[in-house]
């Protein structure tokens, strides 16, 4: 009976050994994991909006982003000779909320924000606003980076930072940069994304229903009003 307990604690230790062998390596730097299926149900992205006026449509989408991360710059819809260009916002990364942050709205409930708890991450987000013939859509993109660090904060051991290229990879006549030095991309974060786009569709809702009781007119007008 010995033997047999001795076999399956040393199969045990085998298996644990095959499983923690590849470590991190399994995320293999640069490369972007799967992103997640969005569920049923879910808003459509880009999100079609009312052809209310663009400077109020631009106020809404911005006035929603903001709530959840600071905008770094924004580009208005513009009128140029009838044809209406895109709209543009573009917010900075923000650190990850953790659970001793509820306050915080950039972290969704659940996962990502018992994850933000663990691990130091970071949220930025690029929206368009597209001009149709009927309605504005909302293209809204949210990105998750995780920090890199060239070892764990308070451990005495320093990480050897491992080679990932070959020198035919760099063309030493262009100036060489690194975007995002720091951080590993993550993907999207589609349950950040639908919830602003849940935001951005009461919002215009709303909207939408006082301007039926007010009228729209002038050069602000929606593309339903002023085609291009």
């Amino acid at each position: 009976m010995f033997a047999a307990a001795q076999k399956y604690l040393l199969l045990m230790f085998f298996s644990w050994c095959l499983i923690c062998a590849p470590g991190c390596r399994l995320f293999q730097r640069g490369q972007e994991p799967q992103q997640a299926v969005v569920p049923p149900g879910s808003l459509p992205n880009p999100l079609p909006v009312p052809p209310l006026a663009r400077e109020l449509v631009m106020d809404e989408v911005s006035d929603e982003i903001d709530d959840y991360l600071p905008i770094l710059k924004e580009e208005r819809i513009r009128n140029v000779d009838g044809i209406l260009s895109e709209g543009w916002i573009e917010t900075r990364p923000k650190i990850g909320s953790s659970i001793f942050a509820p306050w915080q709205r950039d972290s969704t409930p659940g996962f990502q924000k018992q994850y933000a708890t663990l691990q130091t991450v970071r949220r930025f987000a690029k929206v368009r606003i597209i001009p149709t013939a009927e309605n504005y859509l909302v293209d809204l993109r949210v990105y998750l980076e995780l920090e890199d660090l060239q070892q764990p904060i308070g451990s005495p051991v320093v990480a050897i930072p491992l080679r990932n290229h070959t020198l035919r990879d760099i063309d030493f006549n262009e100036r060489f940069e690194v975007p995002n030095s720091g951080w590993i991309p993550m993907g999207r974060d589609f349950s950040l994304e639908q919830r602003i786009l849940q935001g951005i569709q009461g919002r215009f809702a709303e909207a939408a229903r006082q301007s039926n009781v007010e009228g729209c007119e002038g050069e602000d007008c929606g593309p339903q009003q002023r085609p291009f």
